[in-house]
C-alpha cells in the first residue's frame, strides 16, 4: 500500500469557474476576485492525501475479482471498463477534514463564498487524483491506463465505497471514511478505479 501527499500551488480556476456555471463566458471582475480570495483561504488548509493499492484482476460479465482480496467490484459498468486489463488500482483521494471545517465556517457569513469555495474544492479533488495517477503510473511504465471509473457511475453500486475503503485502510492512512448512507467523509474526497 502506498500513501502520498500532493502539494497544489494552485487550483484550476477555468475548471472551478465550470462548476460555478461559467461555460463560454468569464467571470466578472468581482467574482474573479472573490474566486482569487477563496483560492488563496483554501490553499491554506487543504491537505491532499490519497492512497492506493493494485491488484491483479479476474473479469467475469457483471463482476471483478481483486486477486487476494475480498473486495468485489460489482457491476456491468465496472466489468466493461476493465475487461481487456491486468490489474486494477483501486484509489482514494482527500483535501482533508479542513476544508468541510473551513466551508462550515464561511456558511453564516457569506453563501457565494461557500459555492465560490466548494467549486474550487471539487477542481482541487480532481487536480489530486490527476497527480496522484501520474505519480502511480511511474511504477507502470509498460502498461497503459483506462480513465479512472468512480464508485457509483453507471451500475457500480455506492455501496462499494465501505470494503473499498476497509481494503486501502484509508481511515487510519488519510482520514476517510463513510457514512450509514455512503457518502464520504471529509466531503471533498473521492474513491476510484483504474485498470491496468
Amino acid at each position: 500500500m502506498n500513501i502520498d501527499e500532493i502539494i497544489l500551488k494552485e487550483i484550476d480556476k477555468g475548471e472551478a469557474a465550470r462548476y460555478l456555471g461559467y461555460k463560454d463566458t468569464l467571470p466578472d471582475i468581482n467574482m474573479t476576485k472573490l474566486i482569487l480570495q477563496a483560492e488563496i483561504d483554501l490553499l491554506k488548509v487543504i491537505k491532499p492525501r490519497y492512497c492506493y493499492k493494485v491488484f491483479d484482476i479476474k473479469v467475469s460479465k457483471d463482476y471483478v475479482e481483486l486477486v487476494g482480496s475480498e473486495l468485489v467490484l460489482k457491476g456491468i459498468s465496472i466489468s466493461e471498463h476493465l475487461k481487456n486489463c491486468e490489474k486494477a488500482i483501486i484509489m482514494c483521494g482527500t483535501l482533508s477534514a479542513e476544508v468541510d471545517k473551513l466551508l462550515r465556517q464561511t456558511e453564516p457569513a457569506n453563501m457565494v463564498n461557500v459555492l465560490i469555495t466548494d467549486a474550487l474544492s471539487n477542481a482541487a479533488i480532481e487536480q489530486v487524483c490527476d497527480e496522484a495517477f501520474k505519480n502511480i503510473m511511474k511504477n507502470f511504465k509498460s502498461y497503459h491506463d483506462t480513465w479512472r471509473f468512480g464508485v457509483g457511475y453507471g451500475d457500480f453500486p455506492l455501496s462499494t465505497q465501505k470494503l473499498l475503503l476497509e481494503t486501502l485502510d484509508a481511515g487510519k492512512r488519510i482520514g476517510v471514511c463513510v457514512t450509514e448512507s455512503c457518502i464520504l467523509t471529509p466531503r471533498k474526497s473521492v474513491t476510484c478505479v483504474v485498470g491496468l
